[in-house]
């Protein structure tokens, strides 16, 4: 009988975090789903801990021939996947309570396509907890403008998400740092969205995640931006929000000319706004652009005649 849900973890050389998910699992209130796990590690640690516990619930174990990475081993585990509901769980992520799925479940009705919930971040080096969550007006803002969340993404990681397995919209794999941001962009754009201002995840944060290995990194922050508007256009760059966006990243990443630019760009179509950003920035030391006032000053005044 085909499950309700498929709970897809794509797993990686983290036993630990892997079995508090898996234990987060097994105490749950609602029960009709399957678990599938895509191993994607280099051992056979996830392997071992498996046969080494026992999970009374449907669970199926896939070992990738080749390493695939992120995020093709998302899409692989999605793959996999018979259930009606599609519940993507990062392995260093965890079902917050007993309720968790109980609450997604309850929160499905007649047309709705996704459901996103609030979450919470746990700091795995800190032990220090706080709940991310938006309240109804917040998400309806975010409904009218998605492109808000290449700003800052209000919504969360992937764990946050159940979506209809049938849906056409899945995650992009030429993208990894900004994967999960620009699926839900299309997915608010094109389907039946709600939230659910509740805290029904918690996120691990640690060093081996791999946002942290692209953070600040040019290589992978600039072609992904430039494929990200390629992608979606004008549309996706024409508030100050998003502007501010994108003169953060050229600031950050202490981008002074077009050459700079294009020698991690991978030939992709640079846009004139970009240009012009880059041209100001460069004829303000980097030690003003960095102080947050004055940034945010010459933003605007950039973001008024650029637009």
């Amino acid at each position: 009988m085909q499950p309700l849900l498929s709970i897809c973890i794509p797993s990686f050389q983290r036993p630990l975090f892997l079995k508090r998910l898996l234990d987060s699992i097994r105490i749950q209130t609602f029960t009709d789903f399957e678990v599938i796990i895509s191993d994607d590690s280099a051992d056979d640690s996830v392997l071992n801990l498996l046969q080494q516990m026992f999970y009374p619930f449907c669970l199926r174990y896939h070992k990738n021939e080749q390493s695939l990475g992120t995020p093709r081993n998302w899409v692989r585990a999605i793959e996999l996947a018979s259930g009606k509901w599609i519940k993507l769980m990062h392995d260093d992520d965890w079902l917050t309570d007993q309720y968790s799925l109980e609450h997604f479940v309850a929160s499905i009705s007649v047309g709705t396509d996704v459901l996103f919930s609030g979450y919470r971040t746990f700091n795995e080096v800190s032990k220090t907890v706080t709940d991310k969550t938006l309240n109804l007006t917040q998400f309806k803002m975010l409904q009218r403008n998605p492109y808000r969340l290449f700003a800052e993404n209000i919504i969360g990681p992937p764990s946050v998400v159940l979506f209809r397995s049938d849906m056409v919209e899945r995650y992009d794999i030429s993208l990894k740092w900004l994967v999960d941001l620009e699926a839900y962009i299309r997915m608010i754009r094109g389907y039946s969205c709600h939230y659910i201002s509740h805290p029904l995840i918690t996120m691990g944060i640690s060093d081996s995640q791999v946002t942290q290995s692209c953070h600040l990194n040019p290589g992978v922050e600039i072609p992904e931006m430039l494929y990200f508007y390629n992608k979606h256009g004008k549309v996706s760059a024409q508030t100050w929000i998003v502007y501010d966006a994108w003169w953060r990243i050229i600031r950050n990443l202490s981008i002074r000319n077009l050459d700079q630019l294009v020698k991690y760009s991978n030939g992709q179509y640079v846009p004139n706004f970009i240009l012009q950003i880059i041209k100001l920035q460069s004829l303000i030391p980097l030690s003003l652009l960095r102080q947050g006032l004055i940034s945010k000053l010459v933003m605007l005044f950039s973001y008024y005649f650029n637009r």
